[in-house]
């Protein structure tokens, strides 16, 4: 299967996911409300993002980035691990935010290096910020899936999570959730989103801008010192 067709499975898996979220976890408001906003959103952004892959994939936008989509998605499983170690493992802090910062820091020099290594190659900026917004994007992608498989198939880790049981303790009086299980499933989904668009997409770019960059000059350097 080659890497477009991955992510296009990957976004139609995630879009089912989230409608699978938001019939099982039903807050106060439902069907309406924020949570069935937010639902409806990043519904439509997987379903976009499915369709511009399919709409691109014989363009050079997608078709010369294939070796970059599936590093994104090998990538992508470093956030797996660090969902897994947050959720299975349960560290307390400050160990936690150490950990969370320690496999950021990994899957960003891993991105920006992927693009810097494109555009000295190349020697051309488009490509290597290209390069780095797919292997963002498919990374983030790995990361939403997961949290969102997390959501609808082991809910039990979330809510037996020390930390999430002294928040709902302390807030829960003012929350207006039905239950601690639906109001974690819809703080995980929020951060299953956000580490799509924003970890993945949006750093993904701003990634892939600093390594086209340093990568143009390092090809400028080099040829110059010749």
């Amino acid at each position: 299967m080659n890497s477009p067709n991955t992510l296009r499975i990957g976004f139609a898996t995630c879009a089912i996911l989230v409608a699978t979220i938001y019939y099982m976890y039903r807050p106060y408001a439902w069907p309406t409300g924020m949570e069935a906003l937010g639902c409806l959103i990043a519904i439509v952004i997987l379903i976009v993002s499915g369709v511009l892959v399919y709409v691109f994939e014989r363009k050079p936008i997608v078709a010369k980035h294939h070796k970059n989509i599936r590093i994104g998605l090998l990538i992508g499983l470093l956030w797996t691990v660090e969902i897994s170690i947050n959720n299975i493992a349960h560290p307390p802090l400050p160990f936690r935010d150490i950990i969370d910062d320690i496999f950021w820091a990994i899957i960003a020099i891993l991105i920006w290096v992927v693009a810097t290594v494109e555009a000295f190659k190349t020697n051309n900026f488009l490509a290597g910020f290209l390069s780095g917004c797919w292997t963002g994007y498919a990374s983030g992608l790995v990361a939403c899936f997961t949290a969102l498989v997390l959501i609808v198939f082991a809910m039990p880790l979330v809510v037996n999570d020390p930390l999430n049981m002294k928040e709902w303790a302390d807030l829960h009086q003012t929350l207006h959730y039905p239950s601690m299980a639906i109001y974690f499933a819809y703080q995980t989904f929020a951060g299953a989103m956000l580490h799509l668009v924003v970890l993945g997409g949006v750093m993904g770019a701003l990634l892939g801008a600093m390594g086209a960059i340093i990568g143009k000059l390092l090809r400028y350097f080099r040829k110059n010192n010749k």
